[in-house]
């Protein structure tokens, strides 16, 4: 039965133990690449943010970002020379569209398990902020 009134000085500094919800831990068939994705995301949300209904969905989102990586390393080293050649070209416009379909994955992904600003910031507050940023304007200098 809990104590009615207020709490005395000595109760309110005993502490009461908090429960240590454990941290979802990745899954062994990740890459390492895709393992830290896993732990960068799981650390930056709640420990009870994610349960076993959007697992799959999280897994699903680290292999999108290592598949995007490894696109984006062969479009880096990818030759412009190349691209005077119509087989280059078709490559490239592979590369790019893979990378696309990639990022579109990722973010419809990123936004049903609420991970994105959009999903933290309210439009108005958002607004509000960036209405305070303050600097020269380029017309005054």
């Amino acid at each position: 039965m809990k104590q009615r009134g207020r709490k005395s000085a000595s109760q309110l500094a005993t502490a009461a133990p908090v429960e240590q919800i454990p941290r979802v831990p990745p899954p062994v068939e990740l890459s390492e690449f895709e393992a830290h994705v896993w732990t960068s995301v799981v650390n930056t949300k709640p420990a009870d943010w994610f349960q076993a209904d959007t697992l799959p969905l999280l897994l699903s989102y680290c292999k999108h970002v290592s598949h995007a990586a490894t696109l984006d390393r062969e479009i880096s080293g990818f030759d412009p020379k190349w691209l005077r050649d119509d087989d280059g070209l078709k490559r490239y416009k592979t590369l790019t569209d893979m990378r696309e379909r990639e990022s579109r994955a990722q973010t419809s992904l990123a936004r049903s398990m609420r991970l994105t600003q959009q999903a933290r910031v309210e439009p108005k507050t958002a607004g509000r902020a960036s209405a305070k940023v303050t600097g020269s304007r380029p017309w005054e200098s």
